[in-house]
């Protein structure tokens, strides 16, 4: 038998029965041998028959499913290698990335880009699910619920040739595929979501390379359903070593999801892409960096220090920002340092309005326009 990729023997029996019938395939139900999957195809003059065994793990189940995609390429006129992949996204979306190199030619890579390319992915997938999430420009710290999902997607096997790097994600349960009641679609996961969402950036990136949109406009709402500051960072972890490398990406969705086979979505990522996501990326962070906020939280700390303008009261204040835990460094006039001073004592929550800067590691806020104890803003409303 000839030797196919792993992906070959990979295939499952209800995968390859979706694809045939999603392709002009008639399975016949009648079939007197319940161990056997039996098909006619009525779309050429001639009528063409199949039969391919039930289970994957009967003994000739893979030695049938040879002569079965032999057919299927000379039917649809396609690579065999092409089909596989096909069958093998009927309940799974795939994202590849395949690095084409000098460097990579052998199907090496050199070990610290590899384990950037690897973390990129983590990064990239990680946070597509925040921002499905909660869509946002930026996301400071992933989510538990996030988190909670990413072992979903897997790292799978790669092909010959150059380095490739695959994510599986399964978005059907093909044993119970069958359950959805007639006449109402297929529940749409999150994880395929996430898939969708990352096949957008791509898309939106290559759109302004192309000159097919702007790249200030584009970063007005593309966080929306597309790419992320987060996301840049990630795709920029997996920049070629050399301008003249480029990264291939193959995106296949689940047919079992979209109801048709071989949709998928292609972009060839060359130095330009990388440039403009990386001013992507800053367009993001110069935007919100600075920013007129309200904060609600409790004093952690105080402190007094003296500099040129005299003597400087400082607190750091505990908080939530856009769903996040963060502390903020925030310096007060007398006044509003002795009411700290008060809530740090009691415990109280205070209220503060002002300019958030949030474009290093410690936040600061500034030019403060307002500052009270939490419980007296709630007694005056």
């Amino acid at each position: 038998m000839k030797k196919y990729t792993p992906g070959f023997y990979s295939i499952t029996a209800p995968a390859i029965d979706r694809y045939l019938q999603l392709n002009g395939w008639d399975r016949n139900l009648n079939f007197a041998n319940k161990n056997i999957m039996a098909y006619e195809n009525y779309s050429t003059t001639v009528v063409k028959k199949l039969a391919i065994p039930a289970a994957e793990d009967y003994d000739d189940f893979y030695i049938v499913l040879h002569d079965v995609i032999k057919t299927l390429s000379k039917v649809e006129k396609r690579t065999e290698i092409e089909i596989i992949k096909d069958i093998n996204a009927t309940f799974v979306d795939r994202i590849e990335f395949r690095i084409i190199s000098n460097v990579s030619e052998d199907g090496k890579l050199p070990i610290d880009y590899a384990a950037e390319c690897v973390v990129g992915l983590k990064e990239l997938v990680l946070y597509a699910l925040c921002a499905e999430q909660s869509a946002q420009p930026i996301c400071y710290r992933a989510s538990d619920y996030a988190k909670s999902f990413l072992n979903n997607f897997k790292l799978a096997q790669t092909e010959k040739g150059s380095f490739i790097l695959n994510i599986d994600i399964q978005v059907v349960d093909e044993g119970n595929e069958q359950a959805v009641l007639a006449g109402f679609d297929t529940p749409i996961p999150l994880e395929h979501k996430v898939v969708e969402r990352i096949g957008t950036a791509i898309s939106q990136v290559d759109a302004i390379v192309k000159n097919e949109r702007q790249l200030t406009e584009t970063a007005e709402s593309a966080y929306e359903v597309g790419i992320t500051a987060n996301m840049c960072d990630a795709l920029m972890k997996m920049r070629p070593l050399s301008d003249a490398d480029q990264i291939s990406t193959t995106i296949r969705y689940a047919s079992a999801l979209t109801n048709q086979t071989g949709q998928i979505e292609h972009v060839d990522m060359r130095a330009n892409h990388f440039l403009v996501i990386d001013e992507l990326a800053k367009i993001y962070r110069d935007k919100i960096a600075v920013q007129d906020a309200t904060l609600v939280g409790i004093v952690r700390s105080l402190s007094k220090r003296h500099d040129i303008d005299g003597e400087m009261k400082t607190i750091r204040l505990y908080t939530s920002f856009d769903g996040c835990s963060r502390t903020v460094t925030i310096d007060l006039s007398d006044d509003q340092y002795r009411i700290a001073c008060d809530a740090h004592r009691d415990g109280l929550e205070v209220e503060v309005s002002g300019e958030l800067d949030t474009s290093e590691r410690y936040w600061t806020m500034s030019k403060i326009t307002y500052f009270a104890l939490a419980s007296q803003n709630e007694a005056e409303g």
